[in-house]
């Protein structure tokens, strides 16, 4: 489309108003070759047309996606069918990366959460059994610690000591004697 064309009737503000960029992100578009950049009409204005506009939303979209400007520029000039392959590409690229996010996300919520980093789900389990039996956060420290150098100096250990914690907590009167020493210390 020329600026002769009857259809080119945007003025360089009215098209980055209508793909929704500044009219600096236009001319950089320009400068970089990803937008053609029409000559002049009589009254010195450059004008655009629908075809621009898309080629704009085009531009845009794909860089905030995370498209190189480069490879925009590819897929810009790609057939249909390339264009079709390069976006289920961009896709699966992005799947991959919020796979990736997701599993930092998840690292930082278990550091968060402290034990569950620290100890296996069993240890937090008595852990937590304890906080619901009234352990106080000193002893509750107390002991996570001792898990924590139990599973280093002998991590075969654990699981028959957690045994023999766990029956003991299973008794009324040693449950009760530990939670009132935790209190009375």
């Amino acid at each position: 489309m020329t600026s002769d064309d009857p259809r080119s009737v945007l003025t360089i503000g009215r098209l980055a108003a209508a793909a929704g960029v500044t009219v600096r992100a236009v001319r950089h578009y320009h400068q970089v070759g990803l937008l053609p950049e029409p000559e002049r009409d009589a009254s010195g204005y450059r004008r655009y047309g629908p075809q621009d506009v898309v080629a704009l939303i085009r531009i845009r979209t794909l860089a905030a996606a995370g498209v190189p400007l480069a490879r925009v520029h590819a897929l810009l000039r790609a057939r249909p069918a390339e264009f079709a392959a390069a976006l289920a590409d961009l896709d699966a690229d992005l799947r991959d990366a919020i796979g990736h996010l997701a599993e930092r996300r998840r690292l930082i919520a278990d550091l968060a959460a402290g034990d569950r980093l620290l100890l296996p789900p069993e240890v937090v389990a008595f852990l937590n059994r304890l906080r619901r039996l009234g352990a106080g956060e000193s002893r509750l420290r107390r002991e996570r610690d001792s898990w924590i150098l139990a599973r280093a100096l002998d991590p075969g250990a654990v699981r028959r000591r957690l045994r023999e914690r766990n029956a003991a907590l299973d008794d009324p009167e040693t449950a009760r004697l530990l939670i009132a020493e935790d209190r009375d210390g």
